[in-house]
């Protein structure tokens, strides 16, 4: 029911919020299980040596993906602080075109 509102919805369905199955992150368990059902079925070195050869074609999606998982992502820092002045005062007729 994404994109929709519960007044829009013509429905008695108790669907809206709160705790349902299959909602959500999956448990450890589940994430452990998929992990030994991949094991089984995927090899990690055939899988390097796939992103080994993407890497040295200069694919940068690669590259991107090589760095994120073995130096992790960097600290992102937001700079609050604003130097230069600007002016925040608007009209509202003049955001929004009113037509008759």
């Amino acid at each position: 029911m994404s994109g929709k509102k519960k007044e829009d919805c013509n429905s008695t369905s108790k669907k809206w919020g709160g705790k349902r199955k299959g909602a959500g992150r999956p448990s450890t368990g589940e994430v452990i299980n998929i992990r030994a059902i991949m094991d089984e079925h995927i090899d990690v070195n055939v899988v390097m040596d796939q992103l080994l050869q993407r890497i040295e074609a200069g694919d940068h999606r690669a590259i991107e993906l090589f760095f994120k998982y073995r130096a992790g992502l960097p600290k992102q820092e937001l700079d609050l602080n604003h130097s230069g002045e600007q002016d925040i005062n608007f009209r509202l007729k003049d955001i929004i075109k009113f037509t008759d």
